[in-house]
Parts: C-alpha cells; structure tokens; sequence
C-alpha cells in the first residue's frame, strides 16, 4: 500500500510540467485554430457593441473573426457601459474555452477575472515564471505529502510491535493461569474406589425435610412422579422412594429406617 501511495505521487510529479503547459496564450486571430481548447487570447479590442442580449468585443472592425461575448446574464459584474469605457482600444488577455458560432470562433467572458488589461498582474500570474513557480510549489507539497507518508508507516510499524508485544504476554499471562488452576484442583478418586451407595444419604432423610434438603443429600432421583392432592414422589434406582405433599414436604418414606 505504502510502495502504490508513494508511485501515485512520483507519477503527479512527473505530469505536473504538462499540466502547466496546458494552457496557452494564442494572438485572436489564430483562436480559430484552437477551437475547443482552454486558452488566453490577446489582442487589441477595435470595437465593443452592446445589445440587451449581449455585448460583443471585437478585435477587428468586422466583428467577423474573433469576438469575447458577454451574455445579458453576466451585465451585473460586467456592465455595457463598463465595457465600452474600460476596455475599447485597450491591448486585453480573454481568458475560456474557445468555441465556434455562426462560424466564427469566440470565448464567453463569464466574469471579470476573465477579461483583462494586457500587462496587468492577472497577466504576470500567467506568465511562465508563475507556472514555474506554482510546479516548484506543488511539488515540494507532494514531496511533503511523501514524508508524512513515510512517517506514519514508520509509527504504523511501532504499533504493531508493540501489539505482537502485548499478545505474547498475554499468552503467558493465560498459560501460567491455567498451570495454576491446574495445581490446585483436588485430586482424582482413586483407581476403582467407587462414590457411596445412595441408601447411605438416604437414611438421613427425615419426615419434614424439604426437597432441596432430599436432593442436596441424596441427589437427584432416577424419576418422579405426581399424585393426587399435588403429591409427588421420588424414586431411586435402589428402589426406595420418597414422598412429599403440596408443600414440599417429606410425608412418607420407602424402603429404608425411619429411626
């Protein structure tokens, strides 16, 4: 990922020269062959004639060839009367996409950035130095994007060492809670020594005792069954039984001493 980030870049850098050849300032009367292009037009505006729809600037006195168009909608920055007093018999720089009507080429002025005085700053800001000096800059903000790059790749690789760190410690941590756990387990019954009868637990049930107290001393019973009255006996695989009422309560009892 890091090694795509940073060919990206290197490859802006090397586009950037092109980039700022693209635009280009062409004389008006070679604007008809760069129809479609993005450029800067210069030349000396000979005519300015203005309609409710539109105002033209020409730049011969046929308004045949070239023209800059401002449409009715852009009046309020750019007004006619602006136009005629601002820019007739002045040397300017159109700036747009060129394109053909009426089979003549032309370049909508949308705003006054777009059309200005020759020898303005607007025209030092296209100027080759300019373009030079907006790559240089570019190109030392890429370069600065590579170093954050860099540095962050470097602190993503801290963080996953010290992770890989705290993993293996906590596989320790866990392995020697277990080994613990394991020490202190009671010890198996031995080999072929078997748990009590249940008849042993069954002669200390008592008449009153409750079902926890019969279950809590003799486990629980092989099955039960309910009787009438909400009776329920418990029978044991021995074959004795243990009788309760409705209340839980041991009433009666089976197959063993009562003393």
């Amino acid at each position: 990922m890091r090694t795509l980030v940073i060919k990206t870049a290197l490859a802006l850098v090397v586009a950037l020269p092109a980039l700022g050849a693209a635009e280009t300032t062409i004389a008006w009367d070679e604007a008809d062959k760069h129809v479609g292009e993005e450029a800067t037009v210069a030349g000396l505006v000979v005519g300015v004639h203005c309609s409710p729809l539109s105002c033209l600037l020409a730049f011969e006195p046929t308004y045949n060839r070239f023209t800059a168009v401002v449409e009715a909608r852009s009046f309020d920055a750019l007004p006619p009367a602006e136009l005629e007093r601002r820019y007739r018999g002045k040397r300017v720089l159109v700036h747009g996409t060129i394109r053909k009507n009426d089979g003549k080429p032309e370049i909508e002025v949308a705003s006054p950035e777009a059309l200005t005085l020759a020898g303005t700053r607007r025209r030092e800001e296209r100027g080759p130095d300019s373009a030079t000096r907006a790559q240089a800059e570019a190109t030392q903000r890429l370069a600065d994007v590579l170093t954050r790059i860099e540095d962050l790749t470097e602190r993503l690789a801290g963080v996953e060492e010290r992770m890989d760190a705290l993993l293996a410690q906590m596989e320790q941590r866990n392995a020697a809670l277990a080994a613990a756990e394991s020490s202190q387990a009671p010890p198996p019954p031995a080999a072929g020594e078997a748990p009590p009868p249940v008849y042993q637990a069954l002669r200390s049930v008592k008449r009153g005792m409750s079902l926890a107290d019969v279950q809590r001393l003799a486990g629980p019973p092989q099955y039960a069954q309910s009787n009438g009255g909400g009776w329920t006996t418990w029978y044991y695989d021995d074959g004795r039984s243990v009788s309760f009422d409705a209340r839980g309560r041991v009433q009666a009892l089976t197959g063993f001493s009562t003393r």
